[in-house]
């Protein structure tokens, strides 16, 4: 199981995501958030981690919410990129404090990915993870 993450296989059938950022502070913001409303969360500090996890993990990983920028190893898109290679039907949530670069917005285009600009609230999180997982919304 990754660091800071809960056992997916006891979520319910909530959507299993897994959250990429190097930055501690949207780690944190995004692991409440979604913890609070039962999502299950993988966690990965880097590209490299995350790529460790969705090869460990046996079940599904429904959404990816990465930063676009993360050193060392890979940008956000390039690791959707090699994610969606094992896991073809996972969903993107970009999120990032710059704006949204052509990579990224081709994949927004086409709906299978959206993008979240830094800083955001809670329900603007909330409504995308929402949409890119088929969720109904909260009333």
């Amino acid at each position: 199981m990754a660091s800071g993450g809960e056992d997916p296989s006891k979520a319910g059938s909530k959507p299993t995501i897994l959250l990429v950022d190097d930055e501690e502070s949207v780690h944190a913001l995004v692991m409440a958030v979604l913890k609070g409303h039962g999502y299950p969360l993988l966690r990965a500090k880097d590209s490299d981690e995350a790529l460790r996890i969705s090869e460990s993990h046996d079940g599904p990983i429904n959404l990816l919410i990465t930063d676009v920028v993360m050193p060392p190893f890979m940008a956000g898109s390039e690791l959707a990129m090699c994610l969606r290679m094992l896991r073809p039907e996972m969903k993107v949530l970009y999120i990032s404090g710059y704006n949204a670069n052509d990579l990224v917005l081709d994949e927004v285009e086409d709906a299978s990915a959206d993008f979240l600009p830094k800083p955001f609230s809670p329900d603007v999180l909330l409504e995308k993870v929402r949409r890119l997982t088929g969720e109904p919304a909260a009333h």
